[in-house]
């Protein structure tokens, strides 16, 4: 959600090098520029093939979750990242057409969402909001334990656990017994932005990509720092990897289930928080414009086979 700005000031004294010390030096920087990055490959596993795009008066589209049980994609718009009640929700069908553009209006700055059975769990600012989705109406509201924490994303595990991310207080939140508590802080999720919860580690995408094992609480470095930065979202792809989104118009990566990361898609755009509908091979992307696009997917190997 959030477009970070950081400003570093560095100070360097004069260094002296020997003429070997400068070979050596310039033979490295060779050896970093030339050579691909451990797990890379030239070729994406992925393709991703643009089938419809939608213009329909969204007002800063940030996240996009779909519901199997409706076969719907709803759309949380900004619309001001401030509690001014102008934020709004989205109905889309799965092939881009327009349902109701402000299905669920009166919010403010709704972000990221997730979705159990007949729940929608949506960041509202700064709570979590608790939507009933047949009927429409706000069953609870969670206010964050901390003030301005940025509230981002929200993220369920198989377990039912609901976990929410805040950006500007390096926290992941846990519902627990009706509140919103904290459950990990640390410098290492600078920036928590997009969730995404397995059987057994939560997924942070923040200034870094970290996962954080469920039984234990232990964040992990899972090894992508010098080539990912300034995350939006992390997706899975229903093979074991990840679509991974960044903050400005930066590409689509992909980071496969053996640890390659590549680029799947150039954004001349903002990307922002993606979901995949893993049966339908289907990347929704809310992006830069005010627009939503779903990308069909397909692997390489097998457009090479049908060509």
């Amino acid at each position: 959600m959030y477009s970070h700005l950081v400003g570093r000031l560095s100070m360097f004294e004069p260094m002296y090098f020997s003429s070997r010390d400068v070979k050596t030096v310039i033979l490295l920087a060779i050896l970093v520029y030339v050579g691909p990055a451990r797990g890379e490959t030239e070729e994406a596993p992925w393709r991703l093939t643009l089938e419809w795009q939608l213009d329909a008066g969204f007002e800063s589209p940030e996240s996009v979750v779909h519901d199997e049980l409706r076969q719907r994609i709803y759309v949380s718009n900004v619309n001001g990242y401030e509690e001014n009640g102008k934020g709004f929700l989205s109905a889309l069908n799965v092939h881009g057409e327009l349902v109701e553009l402000e299905w669920i209006r009166g919010l403010n700055a709704p972000t990221g969402m997730a979705i159990s059975n007949d729940t929608l769990y949506v960041v509202d600012f700064n709570r979590l909001l608790e939507i009933d989705i047949p009927s429409r109406r706000i069953r609870a509201r969670y206010p964050s334990p901390d003030k301005n924490p940025g509230l981002n994303d929200v993220a369920i595990d198989p377990a039912g656990s609901v976990f929410v991310s805040g950006s500007a207080s390096n926290t992941i939140y846990r519902l627990s017994d009706g509140e919103l508590r904290r459950w990990a802080h640390s410098d290492d999720l600078k920036f928590a932005n997009g969730l995404h919860a397995d059987g057994r580690f939560l997924y942070v995408s923040g200034y870094y990509l970290r996962r954080i094992e469920l039984e234990t609480m232990d964040i992990q470095n899972v090894g992508l720092d010098l080539r990912l930065h300034d995350l939006e979202s992390i997706e899975p792809d229903g093979m074991g990897g990840y679509f991974i989104t960044q903050i400005g118009n930066r590409p689509i990566m992909h980071w496969s289930e053996d640890g390659v990361l590549t680029s799947v898609l150039s954004r001349s755009t903002y990307s922002a928080d993606v979901d995949f509908i893993v049966e339908r091979k289907l990347l929704i992307v809310p992006s830069g414009g005010n627009r939503i696009a779903g990308f069909s997917a397909s692997f390489a190997h097998e457009s090479k086979e049908r060509g």
